[in-house]
């Protein structure tokens, strides 16, 4: 009788706990109650913050094919709210939002120059705070307002948004003029003891007016406009102070050991501008060495090694033979210093320590460190530059000769 009792109740207590799940999250928020943003801008006008959305149309996304009907919705849209503080822009988006504003899959957040002036550290301070912002978010910078941004339509990718993420991806993966930098990397470099960072411009390229906003762009094989990866601005802690160019850029990267794949071009002599060879940078690592002489003159010593595989040979040297393989690695060993010198001499010119040689002389030299680190904009532009790139050649191919070679001896 006891036991059978006992079952009776583990049967009851049972039941009443899959009732208690089937029951659901009592808090829980449905998905099409969900305004999910797939990235954000944010502007400055001098007196208020305008933050600017690219919402998701889940049932457009959720279609086959970009080139449905005439009448097909366009997969996002895009509206803006202004307010004194970022925060109080974001209240507003309920006053014309039928949906709760939803940021967790939010790809990028677009900074406008104007913004980017003012400074951008109530924007660092609201992913500190807040558990729907993610500080793996891409962080692009444009040289007019934020908001055209994300208006521009993508050919390719159905939410603009991913389609600038991946844009910046592929190309720090494959070229190296740029770095994805997401929140958490421009947190690091703004509380730096260099204090500066550099983040990716993004802007509308072409032969139109303003961007290409119509879901009709989609159906055509050719855009007035598209969007594309322009210069890197430079932000002193949280503001724009100036601008790097790309090529400016790529050699930043080359003294920074942020190098990760490449495609390096060179031509047949040293110093030569006309290029004619290429080798695809399989692998590269950048080591700082700081030196302090007993004069007081800081020495940076830059050491590069990297490997590749030769993709183009548009010169003479005969590659069947040591010689030719090492005249060749020796060209692209000068390219490499060549551009590392001109990007160090650009960051002379700005007096901006965009290379972390700070951080570097501060965990070699701590105590010297203390002395000298309120002088560091001082000391900076005294600072010499000596960099060694050591280039190895791995494959050359299936030919010794330049294919132009090949016919001539062909005749």
């Amino acid at each position: 009788m006891g036991k059978n009792f006992l079952h009776g109740w583990l049967r009851l207590l049972t039941s009443i706990f899959l009732c208690l799940l089937l029951s659901g999250c009592w808090d829980r928020i449905e998905l099409n109650q969900l305004g999910i943003t797939a990235a954000t801008a944010i502007d400055w006008n001098g007196k208020d913050w305008t933050v600017s959305y690219q919402i998701v149309i889940p049932q457009s996304i959720s279609s086959q094919s970009m080139g449905g009907n005439a009448g097909q919705q366009a997969p996002v849209s895009v509206f803006s709210t202004s307010g004194g503080t970022l925060r109080g822009a974001v209240q507003k988006s309920s006053l014309e939002m039928p949906r709760a504003m939803f940021f967790a899959h939010n790809r990028i957040v677009v900074i406008g120059e104007q913004a980017a002036k003012h400074g951008i550290s109530q924007l660092m301070d609201i992913y500190l705070r807040n558990s729907d912002a993610r500080e793996t978010v891409s962080v692009l910078v444009t040289n007019g307002e934020g908001r055209r941004i994300l208006e521009q339509v993508a050919s390719i990718e159905k939410l603009p948004g991913a389609a600038v993420r991946n844009m910046i991806r592929n190309e720090e993966k494959n070229g190296s003029n740029f770095n994805h930098m997401m929140i958490q990397n421009v947190m690091m470099g703004m509380t730096s003891d260099s204090s500066y960072t550099l983040i990716p411009e993004v802007i509308i390229s072409g032969t139109g007016v303003g961007p290409n906003s119509s879901i009709a762009e989609l159906k055509k094989t050719t855009s007035a406009n598209k969007l594309k990866l322009g210069r890197l601005g430079i932000f002193k802690q949280d503001k724009l102070v100036g601008w790097f160019t790309s090529d400016e850029g790529y050699g930043i990267n080359w003294i920074r050991d942020t190098i990760k794949k490449t495609v390096l071009h060179f031509g047949c002599s040293k110093d030569s501008k006309d290029h004619k060879s290429a080798i695809r940078i399989t692998k590269a690592t950048s080591k700082l060495k700081p030196i302090l002489a007993n004069d007081g003159q800081w020495i940076m010593k830059v050491e590069v090694h990297a490997a590749g595989v030769l993709i183009e040979n548009g010169c003479n040297d005969d590659l069947s033979k040591i010689k030719g393989i090492k005249a060749t690695e020796d060209i692209a060993n000068e390219e490499v210093k060549n551009l590392m010198i001109k990007a160090f001499q650009s960051a002379i010119e700005k007096n901006t320590d965009v290379f972390g040689f700070a951080d570097v002389i501060h965990r070699k030299y701590p105590k010297v460190w203390k002395k000298i680190k309120n002088d560091w904009e001082e000391q900076f532009p005294t600072l010499q530059l000596e960099p060694s790139v050591h280039i190895k050649i791995d494959r050359i191919g299936m030919s010794n000769k330049p294919f132009k070679q090949l016919l001539h001896d062909h005749e």
